[in-house]
């Protein structure tokens, strides 16, 4: 309900509460009507979240640029959320459609490629520490529990660094794209 959230968030605009406020951008139905939602509802703009791409009409990699343009000629922000894979079937057993394989960081670096070729305000990475749908990126070692035998991934054969290494990589390509040409502006 865009009236309420208009309310919600008028109420602590000019307040010390007052910050950055980002609503889901599903993409569903048409752009036009997710674009006059965050319009009308007071938002700052909106972010994607969901590291599975395609797993909603606004996660497909393709519809980021006319999302920047079109948020943007509106005076919001887009942030588009990448991450290194997606499988949450060990805890979402029916949900094995959404699962997006990491190959060995080809899928990050792919999603990562996408954000920066769309030129957004920020990108966002689903997830630091989410193992539940295997979007992490922290530090991974082998390891098998010994209450349930469950084997957790790890990222060989590359380090248990390795998602924090291409995070890095990748920002300071972004900061360097997009950030330096904000800068000179």
């Amino acid at each position: 309900d865009a009236e309420a959230w208009k309310k919600a968030l008028d109420s602590v605009r000019g307040t010390e509460l007052d910050g950055v406020f980002m609503c889901l951008w599903i993409g569903g139905g048409t752009s036009n009507d997710d674009a006059k939602f965050v319009v009308d509802a007071g938002f700052d703009g909106a972010y994607t979240y969901f590291a599975a791409e395609g797993f909603t009409p606004g996660s497909n990699t393709k519809s980021w640029a006319p999302t920047v343009k079109k948020l943007t000629k509106l005076g919001k922000l887009f942030v588009p959320a990448v991450g290194p894979g997606y499988d949450d079937t060990r805890v979402r057993p029916w949900n094995a459609h959404n699962v997006r394989d990491r190959k060995m960081g080809r899928y990050y670096e792919r999603m990562w490629s996408a954000a920066i070729e769309a030129k957004p305000h920020a990108v966002s990475v689903t997830s630091y520490n989410e193992w539940g749908e295997g979007t992490q990126i922290e530090p991974a070692k082998p390891y098998r529990s010994p209450n349930n035998g469950l084997k957790y991934r790890d990222y060989a054969p590359n380090t248990p660094e390795y998602y924090l290494e291409q995070t890095s990589q990748f920002s300071d390509e972004y900061k360097e794209t997009e950030c330096g040409k904000n800068a000179e502006q």
